[in-house]
């Protein structure tokens, strides 16, 4: 992956606190939507380059499947990642080239589980140990500005692999879902989602780890003691007695799992391997309390899926082709659906870890030979600002400071939604992205329903996994988004609320993993409802109510 220097750009004003500047003639004509399921608050440089390369890795499947003429475009507005979808044709000509487009992923569904496990997950993990093996400390300055490059490059591969790996499980369960809609007009938009509950593995995985951890933790008392006091350290534990077979337990299933943590995709937010406190704080909150098993729950969830498969069976009684084709989306659907998720774990979560380890590896590095002054001021160098300095070495602290302090300004701006062009209204309702809902009533919220359920609970505000430690059970979540990296604050939450999102994003599909009444989609949950305040939320209907 080539990576550019800046380009020569045109001032724009968009407000008084967002200027933009677009990089060529006529992307003012383009929408340009800015992407706040990910990227909640302003990135720092190098994030910016990792929205670059994720980019890269985006507009790949169109070369790879038969060079599709469009192009995701990318821009960094102050700090603030923003997509566009560029075609140069007319209308007619990208309805024609949208088809070809869902025919590929239509001919590739019922090979893509078989590619996954066969071919893609080794793939993966070849990527992830080559970046792993980069030996920050004892290669030369020219060798490690070249690891550095292969590194990156092993992380565009990683999320070229990302994009071709989520569309044939997309395109399965809105398959399904359509299908389901088609026999049972009228009914609430997640509900076809129950078809595919309890099928995803990966989330199962880590639940089962933290019980066994919460399990060993509560029948070691003086184990159990160190974590309640907050802020235990692995060292803690091992001076304690019990300590050293729980933190051997600890090390196994951070060494599978650690990748986890990071609330959303910013560069800054560091993984349970790199800080496991922050893992063991919210272990500790389950140490005794009583709780339905993740074995149980996924029991119950199948038991659901499979009476609202036999519901439909009923209804397509008689019709054969019909049941035929929803036995294959079903069986597809059940098979790969859980990649919608997945493919966060393995590669949004694990792309990310590994590339954060290894630059901060390198600040380390950069910090000790004086390029900058702490190791964490890796993050406000760009990609080839890093490999110019790990080659000749260079005084950027004057740099750095600058963009800190640029850094600290954008993250106090409301970014807009779109710029260019505005969205055209549309009557079609996205399952990723969802339907932005207005309420008139002072006292009531509205999203998209996407996990049944009534409950009622105070609210607790997380921007981020420094605001985990004040979820205590019982809480409702509201957040800016989710990932597989909450599960530990779902497994005591009573409820979730989310700025963004439909029944199938990342939010929705891990709440009803956990059977956790959910609202998404609500527009400015985070800012409109107060820390603290008794709310109840509908996650049927899709309804946020203060009490």
């Amino acid at each position: 992956m080539t990576v550019t220097g800046p380009a020569i750009r045109r001032p724009v004003e968009v407000g008084p606190e967002f200027p933009v500047a677009f990089e060529r003639p006529g992307d003012e004509a383009l929408t340009w939507e800015l992407d706040d399921m990910h990227w909640p608050f302003a990135v720092t440089p190098l994030a910016a380059e990792y929205v670059r390369l994720i980019g890269s890795g985006m507009n790949d499947r169109y070369e790879w499947y038969g060079s599709f003429p469009q192009r995701w475009r990318i821009a960094i507005w102050n700090g603030y990642p923003y997509f566009a979808l560029q075609f140069d044709g007319t209308p007619e000509e990208f309805e024609a080239v949208s088809a070809r487009w869902q025919q590929v992923w239509q001919d590739r569904l019922d090979g893509t589980g078989a590619w996954w496990r066969d071919e893609a997950l080794p793939e993966l993990r070849d990527l992830y140990a080559r970046i792993a093996a980069v030996d920050v400390d004892a290669l030369s300055s020219e060798s490690l500005a070249a690891a550095w490059t292969d590194a990156w490059e092993a992380g565009h591969k990683a999320w070229a692999i990302h994009f071709v790996a989520i569309m044939c499980p997309y395109q399965a369960v809105e398959d399904l879902a359509d299908l389901y809609d088609k026999t049972t007009p009228g009914v609430p938009s997640h509900e076809a989602m129950t078809l595919v509950q309890g099928y995803g593995d990966d989330l199962f995985a880590v639940e089962l780890g933290s019980e066994a951890l919460a399990a060993t933790a509560s029948a070691t008392p003086a184990v159990a003691a160190a974590l309640r006091t907050g802020g235990a350290t692995r060292e803690d534990l091992l001076a304690v007695e019990g300590g050293p077979d729980f933190v051997a337990q600890l090390d196994a299933f951070l060494a599978e799992h650690g990748h986890l943590g990071q609330a959303n995709d910013d560069f800054l937010l560091a993984s349970w391997v790199e800080e496991p406190g922050a893992y063991l704080d919210e272990l500790a909150k389950r140490i005794g309390r009583p709780a339905v098993s993740a074995t149980r729950r996924r029991e119950r969830l199948r038991a659901e899926a499979d009476a609202l498969a036999d519901s439909v069976r009923e209804r397509l009684a008689g019709q054969p082709d019909e049941i035929a084709a929803f036995e294959r989306l079903l069986a597809l659907a059940r098979d790969i659906g859980p990649l919608t998720e997945g493919h966060n774990y393995w590669i949004d979560r694990m792309a990310q870890s590994r590339l954060r380890r290894l630059a901060t590896r390198v600040g380390r590095r950069l910090a000790t030979e004086g390029t900058i002054e702490a190791p964490d001021d890796v993050f406000f160098l760009e990609h080839q600002d890093i490999a110019a300095a790990l080659a000749t070495p260079s005084d950027l602290k004057a740099l750095v400071a600058e963009r800190r302090a640029a850094f600290a300004r954008q993250r106090a701006i409301r970014p807009p939604a779109v710029v260019g062009k505005p969205l055209e209204a549309t009557t079609t309702v996205d399952r990723f992205e969802g339907a932005r809902i207005e309420s008139d009533l002072a006292d009531e919220l509205r999203g998209t329903g996407a996990s049944a359920g009534i409950v009622r609970g105070p609210a607790r505000v997380a921007l981020s996994p420094a605001d985990f430690g004040r979820i205590q059970p019982g809480d409702i979540i509201v957040c800016p988004s989710s990932n597989p990296s909450w599960v530990p604050v779902f497994a005591i939450a009573a409820g979730l609320v989310t700025n963004t999102g439909g029944v199938i994003s990342h939010a929705a599909v891990v709440a009803r993993e956990f059977g956790l009444p959910a609202v998404v989609g609500v527009t400015d949950a985070t800012e409109r409802i107060i820390d603290g305040r008794e709310i109840e939320i509908d996650g049927g209907a899709g309804v946020v109510r203060t009490l």
